[in-house]
């Protein structure tokens, strides 16, 4: 299937990630297969494998992949400009929500029903991380060198306030150095 890809135009591009970006929910991959209906199905502005092709490049570069993907589509159809108006789309609706929100937020934030409300959002948040963190850990800290990196890294974070950047390519190096070089 030959792509159409003359035919989108920067308002085009924007209108369809404007629509993507507000009716696409589910996360990354249930996003991609809308994405692919919208781009491949149904405007065949680009074919499988250039689509392929973005969502490769999505996940490996660093951000939201949903939104890399779309600067790559928006970039191979229209160049700067295409992503551009391919990115204004896609975050326009979240960003306008974020705002709304915030906006209701710091407006009735003491009404006694929606502070009480938060604040149960705000613990059923920590008991989600909580079990991510729980089964994440248990998944991957098999062993005392693991269960010590877990603790500096920890330690660290927590009592000398380090940078989770340094943090992240100092273990990166010294697991490189415990772990052996290529074994």
């Amino acid at each position: 299937m030959a792509s159409k890809a003359s035919s989108a135009t920067l308002g085009g591009l924007f209108l369809v990630f404007l629509k993507m970006g507000a009716f696409a929910f589910g996360g990354v991959y249930s996003m991609l297969s809308f994405f692919e209906r919208e781009l491949v199905d149904r405007r065949r502005w680009l074919n499988e494998e250039e689509f392929a092709e973005g969502v490769a490049i999505g996940q490996m570069t660093p951000g939201p992949p949903i939104v890399n993907t779309g600067i790559f589509v928006g970039y191979r159809l229209k160049g700067f400009r295409g992503a551009l108006a391919a990115t204004a789309g896609q975050v326009l609706p979240g960003f306008l929500l974020v705002v709304a929100l915030a906006s209701l937020y710091s407006r009735y934030k003491s009404v006694p029903l929606l502070e009480g409300a938060l604040k149960g959002v705000g613990a059923a948040v920590v008991s989600l991380l909580a079990s991510v963190v729980f089964r994440m850990g248990r998944q991957l800290v098999k062993g005392w060198r693991p269960a010590l990196f877990v603790l500096g890294g920890f330690v660290l974070l927590y009592s000398a306030k380090a940078s989770p950047v340094l943090l992240i390519a100092a273990a990166g190096l010294l697991g490189y150095l415990v772990y052996g070089r290529g074994r």
